[in-house]
């Protein structure tokens, strides 16, 4: 898997690096169906970033990597069918005018110590002073890292992320099985 080149997967296929809010499966699914986990990932020399804020949905700040040297991100690999390609560069803003996020190409090395290259998101104009996530983002985040297991002393980092006490409620995401 390591000589694949711009995060792309056998079967028409692509692999996706998803961390913060897109840690969640119920949420990936709602705009990529065909979203499998793969596996936890760590992404060094990154740190979660908030340099953008949503200010119609979570109202506050939203994640973002940016280079650290020593920190790192941890999140989830995907394997996303090509077909749901288009909606997850429309979920990330890509579209929007001036575009929310940007395409990426990161390596990350998941357990078993491959590292894998693979698409991820980034923000396009990134505010380097940040934003305060709401309440409703940050523990969206919280609970996406504890469903996937992510690292207990990586969740407690998240935990402790300072909020902007604003009660943004998210996307809506359907409950229940998707069809």
């Amino acid at each position: 898997m390591t000589d694949r080149t711009e995060g792309e997967a056998p079967g028409g296929s692509f692999l996706y690096f998803g961390y913060g809010s897109n840690l969640d499966e119920a949420g990936m699914r709602s705009h990529c169906p065909s979203a499998r986990l793969v596996s936890i990932a760590r992404l060094p020399d990154h740190r979660f970033a908030f340099t953008i804020e949503s200010k119609n949905t979570w109202l506050g700040g939203v994640g973002d990597m940016q280079p650290a040297p020593g920190d790192e991100i941890w999140g989830v690999l995907w394997v996303i069918d090509a077909e749901d390609s288009h909606a997850l560069d429309e979920h990330m803003g890509l579209f929007r005018d001036p575009p929310a996020y940007a395409r990426t190409i990161v390596e990350v090395t998941p357990p078993a110590g491959d590292v894998v290259r693979c698409r991820s998101y980034v923000v396009a104009a990134p505010h380097l002073e940040g934003y305060l996530p709401s309440p409703a983002y940050r523990d969206a985040v919280v609970r996406g890292a504890r469903s996937v297991e992510l690292p207990a002393a990586y969740i407690a980092r998240l935990e402790a992320i300072e909020h902007n006490g604003r009660q943004g409620s998210g996307p809506q995401v359907p409950q229940g099985p998707q069809h």
